[in-house]
């Protein structure tokens, strides 16, 4: 069976940019998916490369990540650049992403006591607008990239998957795995109103696995949050840990029960191996059996983790200033090229070249 090339994206913000930067280092490479799954930005950087003609999608993200870019403001130290950009984008929002609901120079008035009927802080209207003008929707009709993305429905709670094999993508679909409470609002899809996947599940591999099962898959994983670090030294340093601690990735706990799958599997044929081949035969002729070697996994990952950089904070996630951006995009392309240049070498070494 052929194997199948998998790209996993996180969510997180203005952090999705280093996704930006390994997808460039991946594409030249030329390590093109077969299947993208994204939640959150990563479900907007992954029906970007899906909707992209293969193996050039690369500058259509990067071109995506600079339309959105929030100007900088010229102060001479970084941390305080950082700082204010974070504050602005708060207060004004993303011109090419999400606009406050509260008056501000761009939209002076609202409605008397609106307010108290509000479910989100920011309208992401702009959003719709720009995925529209740099996703093309036929493309990713065409399935040549499979494209999965994760929502949760917010009455039941449980995980949605939403698959370009089994279903039409749209924007909706989009904005739906990105509607992040209580900053979006929860989008409507048929009925059913859906926020971000994220908040079950920030890394969507699990889903992968389990619509791939038996399926030989090298995945590529992008984590955006570390998931070990240092003690924080004040308060914006907790926050910043609790998102880590909140969004990092989880692939252990997926990989683990891959594993155990595996090993399930291996464990009836060593079994089996001691009975008679008319009571085998049977035996794999089974329900019982055909499920479990049906939930096998056979996926060898590679990880890409975005480790921080200097004078990140508690507002890494939304920070979308041009200066941060660029930064992000040239972490992810760097750290990607020297874990592939890793990968290479231990392959040749494995080999004895």
């Amino acid at each position: 069976m052929k194997r199948e090339t998998i790209l996993v994206l996180q969510g997180g913000g203005a952090l999705g940019a280093y996704e930006c930067g390994v997808y460039k280092a991946l594409e030249e490479k030329g390590i093109i998916p077969d299947l993208i799954a994204g939640v959150s930005i990563g479900a907007v950087n992954a029906a970007i490369i899906a909707g992209s003609r293969r193996g050039k999608a690369a500058p259509a993200l990067e071109a995506f990540w600079n339309e959105i870019a929030v100007p900088d403001v010229l102060v001479p130290h970084e941390g305080l650049r950082r700082s204010i950009a974070a504050w602005q984008i708060l207060l004004l929002g993303v011109p090419k992403l999400f606009a406050p609901r509260w008056p501000t120079p761009a939209r002076p008035a609202f409605p008397p006591f609106s307010w108290l009927t509000w479910t989100s802080l920011y309208d992401p209207s702009p959003l719709k607008k720009t995925l529209e003008q740099h996703v093309d929707f036929e493309r990713l009709a065409s399935r040549e990239i499979r494209l999965m993305l994760t929502a949760v429905n917010v009455e039941t709670g449980e995980l949605e998957v939403f698959d370009s094999a089994e279903q039409r993508i749209t924007v909706e679909h989009i904005l739906a795995s990105g509607s992040f409470p209580p900053g979006l609002p929860w989008t409507v899809i048929e009925g059913k109103s859906y926020w971000d996947g994220g908040l079950v599940s920030n890394t969507p591999l699990r889903p992968v696995m389990e619509k791939r099962a038996g399926v030989p898959m090298k995945v590529y994983l992008v984590n955006l949050f570390p998931k070990t670090h240092s003690l924080p030294q004040d308060l914006l340093g907790v926050l910043a840990r609790q998102k880590d601690i909140l969004y990092a990735d989880r692939t252990e706990s997926d990989c683990r029960a891959c594993e155990l799958r595996n090993e399930t599997v291996a464990l009836i044929e060593e079994l089996i191996a001691h009975v008679d081949p008319e009571t085998a035969a049977r035996i794999r002729k089974g329900v019982r059996y055909q499920r479990v070697v049906e939930h096998a996994c056979q996926a060898e990952i590679t990880r890409f983790d975005h480790t921080g950089e200097a004078f990140e904070s508690e507002s890494k996630d939304y920070d979308f200033s041009r200066g941060t951006i660029q930064e992000h995009i040239r972490h992810g392309y760097e750290q990607a090229q020297a874990v592939l240049a890793q990968e290479v070498a231990a392959a040749r070494s494995s080999r004895g070249v």
